[in-house]
């Protein structure tokens, strides 16, 4: 299906102008006149949007609402009553994918766009030199007393001085589940793809979740991690967050990693294992654990430092401490803005 007129720049910004598969999303998403033509007068107030498509006001809160809530459209709390389309491609996937009512045509959809249109996109990114959007934070108990875990190595931390915290479904497992793959998926019943502060806000305010005391944000980061999930952040150090707890069985950007070689998709931690073979009983549990797919068992233990993003599942698991985290990145690496 061709995108609409209408939509073509919105496409166009997300990367893919001349995709049936998008115009396909954007029928569902935006799926009739006043939807169209309402997000072609994005961004704006409520006010801004009213004369922008010559409408009443409580008209145009009204298709806002509609809009809002199937999770096409985005709103900015710090500009009151203003919304935006999303400004990347996974980001809307991720908001129109909890939605109650999302049909599973559009889970298709999204996973044809990903398998088998994104990977051009992304290799094209790769090429740019884009940083990525997110990052790898080790668990805090598998870096030795030698080495620092700064603030911003610490998901914990960021949960303790959160002024608030929501959790939500994954939409990657949601994705994942609706298209049959992620079956034997170890992540808890318990969602564990939790935000904070302002990311937190726009949850309760499209009405998705649930908020979260600090205690049980700690105790879901400690069944990420019991589970083998690899923390990630956004990569770069700001007071609104959101952490992912990723598998390779559901992930987007480990799917980009492992399946069309965009190594860049996801920055490591300042952190890699170091393995001592003299140590190592060959129990293979760090194998399992491993989401990247750094560590091999086959018969001996092979561990692919390259392949390392420094998340600290092997460490934390070892029953005879062959395997440990280092330093190997200063703190300058980390992203500030």
């Amino acid at each position: 299906m061709p995108v609409r007129e209408e939509l073509k720049a919105y496409a166009a910004k997300l990367g893919f102008p001349d995709s049936a598969t998008m115009g396909a999303i954007f029928a569902i998403l935006y799926g009739d006149e006043d939807s169209v033509k309402l997000a072609a007068a994005l961004p704006g107030s409520i006010t801004e949007l009213a004369r922008k498509t010559d409408w009443p006001e409580a008209k145009v809160k009204s298709v806002i609402g509609k809009l809002k809530q199937n999770g096409s459209i985005q709103r900015v709390l710090s500009k009151g009553d203003y919304y935006r389309l999303y400004p990347a491609m996974i980001e809307l996937r991720d908001s129109a994918v909890l939605s109650p009512d999302a049909p599973g045509e559009l889970f298709r959809l999204w996973e044809h766009l990903i398998v088998k249109e994104m990977p051009a996109l992304v290799m094209a990114f790769q090429d740019m030199n884009l940083p990525p959007v997110m990052r790898v934070v080790p668990i805090e108990e598998t870096v030795t007393a030698q080495n620092r875990i700064l603030d911003i190595d610490s998901a914990r931390k960021l949960f303790k001085e959160a002024e608030l915290i929501t959790a939500i479904p994954c939409p990657c497992r949601t994705q994942a589940k609706q298209v049959g793959r992620g079956k034997n998926c170890p992540a808890p019943e318990s969602a564990v793809c939790m935000q904070i502060n302002g990311f937190a806000a726009a949850i309760i305010d499209r009405g998705i979740g649930q908020q979260l005391t600090t205690a049980d944000a700690l105790k879901r980061i400690g069944d990420a991690e019991d589970a083998g999930l690899v923390h990630q952040i956004r990569n770069n150090v700001k007071k609104d967050m959101f952490m992912c707890n990723c598998c390779a069985c559901c992930c987007t950007g480990l799917y980009l990693i492992h399946e069309v070689g965009y190594k860049s998709a996801i920055a490591p931690s300042r952190f890699r294992v170091r393995f001592d073979a003299s140590l190592c009983t060959e129990c293979g549990i760090c194998a399992d654990r491993c989401q990247f797919h750094a560590i091999r068992s086959n018969g001996t233990i092979s561990v692919d430092p390259d392949k390392c993003y420094g998340c600290g599942n092997c460490v934390k698991t070892c029953p005879v401490n062959a395997l440990m985290l280092e330093e190997i990145r200063p703190e300058s690496f980390i992203r500030i803005t």
